[in-house]
This record gives structure tokens, sequence and C-alpha cells, in this order.
């Protein structure tokens, strides 16, 4: 080999050798980025989920897609995402359920305090008590009677066994003092079609998952489960000041990432969510989804969920709650 062909031999092993480094150091993100949504269409976490991978998209200058995994309340697609590569190209939107409940009803196949790394709050979801109308009921007070009168024929839907729609039932119950039948639904959006349909009697719903079936009239509003009525529905009186004194139930959407996120995408990902949801043009959008936005850090939402971990872990050990 002549000295010519030697020197662009050597040029051509030396490109080959910073190809695959070059690779790795560009910039984040410079492919499109995958959101698993751990619940079906329709409900509350889909909802958010779609808003936000589409804010995503703007702001990160990347496609941004949207992939629903429902199944055994959030917990495959949790177990999907942490063995997902850490390269920032898989997401997830995670909401009560999946990180601080299931681990308190079933043995989950991951850690919810390590095989995360978390990226930041989104909103809460305040949920709302709806009956069918079907049912005749116009009242909390008829509601808790019928029960009374008639145990074991009063149902109510949830978006699966542990789901913030499932403990807001059995709280209702418990406080009530009555026996109300608990009927599992895979999502907040089958749970809804329950009601609308008159095969349950009532249910726990987020604001998108119900509030559009009683604007419609096909399902009928008796109150939010908080302890406060909503600033943007002052008119929607609380579970708590009609009957059922302390009554309060809500959920939460968050966005998580698998494990060994890179630090620097991390924060990326998480200041980018943050100034999301301080968006007051993007702030009223979900508040008109009956979603309150609740900006924070990661570890603001590390925080939050670890809360939410022990109070729901408590009362489903309490109310002996068992996994099917």
């Amino acid at each position: 080999m002549n000295r010519k062909h030697l020197l662009q031999f050597a040029t051509a092993c030396a490109l080959a050798t910073l190809a695959p480094l070059a690779l790795a150091q560009a910039p984040w993100p410079s492919e499109s980025i995958k959101l698993i949504i751990p619940f079906a269409p329709g409900g509350g976490n889909d909802v958010i989920g779609r808003l936000i991978a589409r804010q995503l998209q703007e702001r990160l200058k990347t496609t941004v897609y949207v992939e629903n995994k429902a199944g055994a309340n959030g917990t495959i697609a949790m177990n999907l995402l942490r063995q997902a590569r850490p390269d920032g190209y898989t997401i997830a939107t995670v909401s009560s359920g999946p990180l601080d409940v299931n681990p308190a009803l079933f043995s989950v196949p991951y850690d919810p305090a390590k095989d995360f790394t978390f990226i930041g709050p989104m909103v809460k979801f305040p949920l709302f008590l709806a009956v069918s109308p079907q049912s005749g009921i116009k009242s909390i007070d008829e509601l808790i009677a019928k029960a009374r009168a008639e145990p074991d024929r009063v149902t109510y839907s949830s978006a699966g066994i542990g789901n913030a729609s499932h403990l807001a039932g059995a709280l209702l119950a418990d406080l009530s003092n009555t026996k109300m039948v608990h009927v599992p639904y895979k999502g907040n959006g089958p749970a809804g079609l329950a009601l609308i349909s008159g095969e349950v009697t009532f249910t726990f719903g987020s604001g998108p998952s119900i509030l559009g079936f009683v604007k419609v009239g096909k399902a009928v509003g008796l109150g939010v489960a908080e302890l406060k009525r909503l600033p943007d529905m002052p008119d929607v009186k609380t579970v708590a000041e009609q009957s059922v004194a302390g009554f309060e139930a809500a959920s939460w959407g968050g966005l998580v990432a698998p494990p060994g996120l890179p630090p620097e995408i991390s924060r990326k990902l998480s200041a980018t969510v943050q100034s999301i949801m301080e968006d007051p043009a993007f702030r009223k959008q979900v508040l008109d989804q009956g979603m309150l936005p609740i900006p924070g850090t990661a570890r603001d939402f590390e925080a939050m969920v670890n809360s939410s971990r022990e109070k729901w872990g408590g009362l489903i050990k309490k109310a002996n709650i068992k996994a099917e």
C-alpha cells in the first residue's frame, strides 16, 4: 500500500471511529419521543397525556407520539417503561395507582421508589361523583338512603381495583356506613360508559372522563370530592358539605422516565414540563377540562408520590381491600 492509499485508509478508520461518538453526543432530542399512557383512551390520564404530548412536540421541536398501554391499573405500562432505554425517547404519564396504590395491593415487578426517574407533576384530577339517570337518584342523601335500603344493589364503576375512583367509592361506603358493590373496568373511559349505559348506579370520575356526560344529561352530577369548592366551578358543591363530612379523594398526574435517565435530559424535560404547566393559556385549557395544574420540580413530584403512597397504603390496609 503506497503512502496515498495508507493516508486514505487511516482517515477512513478515524471517521469510522468518530461516527458513533458523534451520534452519542447528538443533542437531545434528535429523534421521535414515545409517550406511554398507562390507561385506555378517554380518561383523565389520556387527556392530559395527549395535551402534554402536543406541547412537548412544539417546544422540543420533535415528534411526540402517544401509545396507550392499559392493564393491571397501570402496572403493565410501568413495567415496560422501567425496561426501556434511559435515553429520553421513551417516557410515560402516571397517576395515582401504579406508584402509590398497586404496591399495597399486590406484588409489582418494579420498585416504585427506585425504578423510575421522576420528571415532574402535571395536574390534580378532582373526582366528581355522578349517578346514572336511570337510577332516579338526585342527591347524595338519596344515594346513601338507597344503599341502606337495598344492600348490595347500589353499584359503582372504577378504572380498576385500587384506582382512585375505586378508593373514592370505598371511602364513601365506609364513611356513610353502607355497603356498595364495586365493579372494576379497564380505565376511566369504560367506567364512564358503564355509568351512562345504566350498568352501574354511580361512579367517581375525573373532569375529562365525566363532566362531558353531565353537561349533555347522560349523567347526573352530585358533587366534587374535595374539601373546598373548585375555584373555576364555585356552583358545584363538595361531597363533604352535603352528606359526608371530611370526604376527600383525588388523583394526580405526572411524568416519569426509565431509571438512569441522564441528568441533562432529565433537567431539560423537567424544566419543559414545568414551563408548560405555568403557561397561562395552557393552564386555562387544563382548567376547562376539570383538572387543576400543579407545576413543580422533579423533587416536588417525588415527595408528592411518596406522601400519596403512605396515605393510600394505610387506607387499603384499614379497609382490607384486596386485589382479585
